[in-house]
């Protein structure tokens, strides 16, 4: 069956009115929206990194909602709420733009390619989506020469992480606990929005120069 009208709005609403079996999701109603941006997050989403490194659940459109966070932060040059209605304006807001998106989609492609380097088949690093896009910053900031210490920091951060909470439910008083973790573990619970965001990628900063300076005087 072939669907034409005057505009793409009804021909959307046409395709939400015909999947009423279960709510669809964001990314699965955003995938049907007009305009450059779903085809682009499609095409990520078929990046290696994906298909081979991700171990987070991709049913129901996770892998083109982590895909469109990632088009979002590079078309606008800085992390930003990634809410379901924050992503569908970026949609509507950038339709006109093909040649801005499809400069961003290169530059997540190239992105994309480095963590490839960095991280393992299956990884567990990336086994869950409310890190990806913060991971992705994180990574896109640094220079070559650290990406061979990164996933060694990311495993060592987990490590901490785990033991720090463990501590804290053992006794919260605690004055060895680590304040900065903490914060992080809360700041995951909502990763849609931007302070989160910046948080997590402000503490993954600080925290990777310490880890640097000492890997480097380490003999």
């Amino acid at each position: 069956m072939r669907v034409v009208g005057k505009s793409d709005v009804p021909i959307h609403e046409l395709f939400v009115r015909l999947n009423p079996s279960k709510p669809l999701t964001g990314a699965e109603i955003r995938n049907a929206m007009s305009g450059p941006a779903p085809q682009l997050f499609r095409q990520i989403a078929r990046h290696d990194l994906f298909l081979e490194n991700v171990a987070f659940t991709m049913t129901r459109g996770q892998d083109l909602n982590a895909a469109a966070k990632l088009l979002y932060f590079e078309y606008s040059g800085a992390t930003k709420e990634t809410k379901k209605g924050s992503l569908d304006q970026f949609v509507t807001d950038s339709v006109r733009d093909t040649k801005g998106l499809e400069l961003a989609a290169r530059k997540v492609v190239d992105v994309l390619d480095s963590m490839s380097e960095i991280f393992l088949p299956g990884d567990k690093l990336l086994s869950s989506a409310g890190v990806f896009a913060v991971y992705y910053w994180f990574i896109r900031s640094r220079s070559t020469g650290d990406f061979p210490f990164i996933r060694e920091f990311l495993v060592r951060l987990d490590s901490e992480r785990r033991a720090n909470r463990a501590r804290a439910t053992a006794d919260p008083n605690d004055e060895d606990l680590d304040q900065e973790l903490l914060q992080y573990d809360r700041l995951n619970r909502s990763t849609g929005d931007v302070k989160s965001h910046e948080g997590r990628f402000r503490s993954l900063t600080r925290r990777f120069s310490k880890f640097a300076r000492q890997a480097a005087a380490t003999p």
